[in-house]
């Protein structure tokens, strides 16, 4: 009878541990939490749901395009080209300025006049901040993967720095 209890407490423990290393993500569903970390080495970050909506005016932090995301000597890089990201009457007057009114659509618009490319570190504890909409069949994907999916899809992210110069926070920004 022992033996039975120790076999069904010896099978529990060795369900819930990861004997192949395989399994490096913890994945919740969206409906679980607004937030999670992530369990490997190269991405322990936070990734956050936020509610679709409009916003009044542009937020703080380095508005760009990620055009490339790629791991070198162990950590974790974007290429980015920065952008600014206008709204309401700034949106207005830089369109008209540029001959392009009729290119404000829904209270916006990007100037691109540096098509620069910026090679940025990202923390190994960044957060990323995407809209719930991006979650695909209920798995909610890793920071890094959200990134992969910023490249992908030509998102607008909106980065924020630590005192080094490392990405400490991505935003996807909401676009009607």
């Amino acid at each position: 009878m022992y033996a039975r209890i120790y076999l069904a407490l010896l099978l529990l423990v060795l369900s819930s541990c990861n004997l192949d290393g395989k399994d490096k993500h913890k994945h919740k569903t969206a409906g679980d939490d607004t937030s999670w970390d992530t369990d490997t080495a190269s991405d322990m970050s936070t990734v956050k749901l936020v509610p679709i909506g409009p916003q009044e005016k542009p937020e703080a932090g380095q508005y760009c395009y990620i055009k490339k995301v790629y791991e070198k000597e162990g950590d974790t890089y974007i290429d980015a080209d920065y952008i600014q990201f206008l709204m309401g009457d700034s949106a207005i007057a830089a369109a008209k300025k540029k001959g392009e009114a009729d290119a404000v659509q829904d209270d916006y618009y990007v100037v691109n006049d540096n098509p620069k490319i910026r090679t940025l570190k990202l923390s190994s504890h960044f957060e990323l901040v995407a809209l719930e909409n991006t979650v695909a069949n209920g798995t909610v994907p890793t920071a890094v993967e959200y990134v992969q999916m910023a490249v992908k899809n030509e998102w607008i992210a909106i980065l924020t720095f630590d005192s080094n110069g490392e990405v400490v926070r991505i935003k996807q920004q909401y676009l009607p």
